[in-house]
């Protein structure tokens, strides 16, 4: 039942890598300022689609604090390979933080009720 988790994490990365070379190659995200909070949830999809994979039984501490480290680790990466900030700098890292949340949210969610629901 872990497999379909697993492949639909690595769809997804597929179509994050695709738009990010897009992306990069069109100057999508200095044209459209919305396209990185787009970017931020699809991340955040992937990535719990990959640990939902993983993890063998429901385990919601685990779950919360392995999405944070990740999504923490992200902006902190984002930071020290030093990427263009915006003007507003707590202000995009906080939308960042919350695009990824919701995009981990709504795996976490779809989880519960199917994967985990007799946990």
């Amino acid at each position: 039942m872990r497999l379909p988790w697993l492949i639909s994490a690595l769809i997804l990365a597929a179509v994050l890598a695709l738009l990010q070379h897009v992306a990069l190659a069109d100057y999508l995200y200095w044209r459209y300022p919305w396209f990185d909070t787009l970017m931020h949830f699809l991340g955040g999809l992937t990535v719990a689609c990959f640990a939902v994979g993983l993890l063998r039984k429901h385990r919601a501490q685990l779950f919360l604090v392995g999405m944070v480290a990740i999504a923490v680790g992200w902006e902190v990466f984002e930071f020290a390979i030093g990427t263009q900030r915006e003007a507003n700098f707590v202000f995009d890292t906080s939308l960042d933080l919350l695009m990824d949340t919701l995009g981990m949210v709504t795996v976490y969610l779809v989880a519960r009720y199917t994967l985990w629901r007799s946990a």
